[in-house]
C-alpha cells in the first residue's frame, strides 16, 4: 500500500488529490489559477506565486494521509513558457498558452511541426512565446534555460530539470520520430543544453528537497514525471486500448483515444506519445475549443451565479424544447461531428463538470448511440491519473 499526490495543472484551475492504492481518494483540493493580464491579449502567471500555490496544495493534501507520501506527480495542460537561470530561478513570468501577444505569427511551414512534434502549427504555445523573446530580448533567450510550468515545478521541488515525453509535444521542441530536439532550435539562438531532459512518464526525477520536507513529506517522497492532462485521465479510467474514448469536459471539450501506432493518429489531430514508451498505444486528441466558457457564460446569464445554477440548467434541458436543451444539443452536435469520424469507438467515458449533469448524460447517450460511462473521479480524473503515475501503477 502506498499514498501519493497527483495534481492536474489545468488552464484555469489546479486540482489535487491525495490517493491511496487501497482506499482510493483520501482528499481533494481545487483552486483557481491566479492570472496576470499586463496588456490586452496577454496572459501570464507569476512563477514563484504559482509555485507557492502548488506547494501549499501539496502540503494540505499530505496532511490527509496517515502515512508518508511516496510520490508526487503532475498532469498538466501545458504549453506555457518561462525563462530561468541555470539554478531554476525564474527570469520571466510564465506566459500562458492563452496569451495572444503575437496572434498573427505562425511557425514556418517548412518546420513541419505537426509531423515532428505531434502538435499543429498554431499562433500560440511555446513557439510563439520564444518568438516574442527572440524579438524583444534575444540575449536573454540565448543565455537562459527554457521551461514550462510543469517541469519548472519538478525542478523547484527536487532540483532536476526533466520533462516527460507526453508534455514534450505541447513544448513544440521535441521530435517524436527522432527522439531528439528539433532542428529549428538555432532559429531561436538556443541549444539543447538549455532545455529539459526528455524522459518517459513515470520517471523518478528525484526526491523532495530538504527545505520542503515536513510531516508526511519526507526524504522518501519522490518527484515523478507525469503526462499531459488528458492522457493522465485516460490512464486513470483505463482508456488505454483502441475502441474507447475519454471525453474530457473542461475549458475545451477534448476527445482522447488510443491508437496502435503513431501512423494511426490522423494528421489533423494531436498526437501524444501516451504509453508508447513502455510498448503500449499512442494517443490521439481532438478538441472543441473554449466550449466550457460558452456553457458557463450561458448558465450565469440565465440562472445567475448561485450554487444550484448547474442543476437548474440540467433540469431545464430535460424539460423539453428550451434554450438550455438547445445549447446542449448544439454543443453535442459539434462533438458528434468529430466523434463520427472514429467509427471504431464504442465506449466513451466522460469526465469534468458535465459528467455530473443528468441532462448532458441523457442527450449524449441519445445522440452518440454508444455506451457512455461516467468517471468516478469527476473533475479530478487527471489528478488521479497523475497520482497513480506517481505510485508506479501506470506509465
Amino acid at each position: 500500500m502506498s499514498t501519493t499526490i497527483g495534481l492536474d495543472l489545468g488552464t484555469g484551475a489546479i486540482k489535487g488529490v491525495c490517493w491511496n492504492s487501497v482506499k482510493g481518494v483520501l482528499s481533494t483540493i481545487s483552486e483557481r489559477v491566479r492570472f496576470i493580464y499586463p496588456e490586452p491579449g496577454w496572459a501570464e502567471l507569476d512563477p514563484m506565486q504559482y509555485f507557492q500555490q502548488v506547494l501549499d496544495i501539496i502540503e494540505r493534501l499530505a496532511e490527509s494521509s496517515e502515512e508518508e507520501i511516496a510520490g508526487i506527480s503532475f498532469a498538466a495542460a501545458s504549453g506555457n513558457t518561462l525563462l530561468c537561470d541555470v539554478d531554476g530561478t525564474p527570469r520571466t513570468p510564465i506566459i500562458s498558452w492563452l496569451d495572444k501577444r503575437l496572434k498573427d505569427w505562425l511557425p514556418p511551414e517548412s518546420w513541419a511541426v505537426r509531423q515532428t512534434t505531434g502538435w499543429p502549427r498554431i499562433s500560440t504555445f511555446p513557439l510563439m512565446h520564444l518568438e516574442y523573446f527572440r524579438r524583444t530580448d534575444p540575449e536573454l533567450l540565448k543565455n537562459s534555460v527554457v521551461a514550462m510550468n510543469n517541469d519548472f515545478l519538478t525542478w523547484r521541488l527536487c532540483g532536476k530539470h526533466l520533462l516527460d515525453s507526453s508534455n514534450a509535444s505541447p513544448f513544440y521542441l521535441w521530435d517524436q520520430v527522432k527522439n531528439d530536439y528539433v532542428s529549428y532550435l538555432e532559429y531561436y539562438g538556443i541549444s539543447a543544453s538549455a532545455l529539459p531532459e526528455i524522459v518517459p512518464p513515470g520517471t523518478v526525477a528525484g526526491t523532495l528537497k530538504a527545505e520542503f520536507r515536513h510531516g508526511n513529506l519526507t526524504a522518501n517522497t519522490r518527484i515523478v514525471t507525469g503526462s499531459f492532462d488528458h492522457p493522465a485521465g485516460a490512464r486513470a479510467l483505463e482508456v488505454i486500448e483502441p475502441g474507447s474514448m475519454l471525453l474530457s469536459c473542461g475549458t475545451s471539450w477534448v476527445g482522447f483515444y488510443p491508437c496502435r501506432t503513431r501512423e494511426d493518429v490522423p494528421l489533423k489531430e494531436l498526437c501524444d506519445s501516451f504509453q508508447s514508451t513502455s510498448g503500449g498505444c499512442w494517443g490521439a486528441m481532438f478538441s472543441i475549443a473554449e466550449v466550457g466558457v460558452q456553457i458557463e457564460t450561458f448558465i450565469c446569464e440565465r440562472f445567475g451565479k448561485e450554487k444550484d445554477r448547474y442543476e437548474k440548467f440540467n433540469e431545464e434541458a430535460l424539460a423539453g424544447d428550451t434554450p438550455s436543451r438547445d445549447l446542449m444539443c448544439s454543443i453535442i452536435a459539434r462533438f458528434k461531428e468529430r466523434f463520427d469520424q472514429h467509427p471504431g469507438v464504442d465506449r466513451v467515458v466522460i469526465s469534468g463538470g458535465p459528467s455530473e449533469g443528468k441532462g448532458w448524460l441523457q442527450l449524449l447517450r441519445e445522440k452518440l448511440g454508444v455506451t457512455i460511462e461516467v468517471s468516478p473521479y469527476v473533475s479530478y480524473t487527471g489528478a488521479v491519473g497523475a497520482a497513480q503515475i506517481a505510485g508506479g501503477f501506470c506509465k
